[in-house]
């Protein structure tokens, strides 16, 4: 009897231990950032989140504009990677030997301070890629509009997640605030830590946001977790095809 009662305790230690996450499956599309500065002091091994973008026969690397106010050097006030970085590439934990390498940041803009109001509102930082030796699943743009109570997934791992398959986290759309899309909890992560960047995506693996933070609906004074829309990455891509 004994035996038995610590057998069960090891059980639940066990079963509480291992973290909620949707049922819903997608392909490998989650990566998380490689950050290689030229004062090895700063570098980053593995940083938060990130994704491929497919968009008008085109692929680019993506990931949270405002992980620049976090992982940076004094001299890196602007947005805008400098003589700082040496290189940035993203691979997925299940397969770290395989990468995609960036080329270059394509809305860099020295005009702009990390410190501005847009850090947040334009949250997205997107590369062209140097190579890619990944086989994860570039994503592509969600056209229809969204529409409330639609089911919702972001798709990636937490800061204390260093290996296994990226982890799909479930919530519900509940209305677009400014700049942010408000959501309504279903299976989240005991932390968001580590999510900045991740990609938000419907029931058919479209985008339709990328992981940022938390916002106050002005309405009910309540936070909700609350990703950036695409509408201005998708703006911006198109403008830069043309050109």
């Amino acid at each position: 009897m004994k035996h038995y009662w610590l057998f069960l305790l090891l059980l639940s230690a066990s079963c509480s231990a291992q973290e909620r996450t949707s049922t819903k499956v997608f392909p490998e599309i989650a990566l998380t950032n490689r950050i290689d500065f030229v004062d090895p002091h700063f570098d980053q091994p593995r940083f938060s989140c990130g994704f491929l973008l497919a968009h008008n026969q085109d692929t680019f690397a993506i990931t949270a504009r405002h992980l620049l106010k976090f992982i940076k050097t004094k001299e890196m006030t602007r947005l805008s990677l400098g003589n700082s970085i040496k290189s940035w590439s993203l691979f997925s934990l299940p397969t770290k030997d395989k990468s995609v390498v960036t080329k270059r940041l394509l809305n860099e803009n020295t005009a702009a301070s990390l410190e501005d109001k847009a850090t947040y509102d334009d949250d997205w930082l997107v590369f062209s890629l140097r190579s890619n030796h990944t086989t994860v699943k570039p994503l592509v743009f969600r056209t229809a509009p969204l529409q409330p109570g639609e089911t919702l997934y972001v798709v990636g791992w937490t800061r204390r997640m260093e290996e296994g398959p990226q982890r799909v986290y479930e919530f519900e759309y509940y209305k677009t605030v400014d700049h942010r899309l408000l959501l309504k909890d279903v299976v989240v992560p005991e932390q968001f830590g580590g999510l900045s960047g991740a990609p938000l995506v419907d029931e058919q693996g479209q985008l339709v946001g990328i992981v940022s933070g938390g916002t106050v609906d002005p309405v009910l004074k309540q936070k909700y977790f609350s990703p950036c829309p695409v509408d201005g990455l998708r703006a911006f891509l198109e403008s830069y095809q043309k050109r």
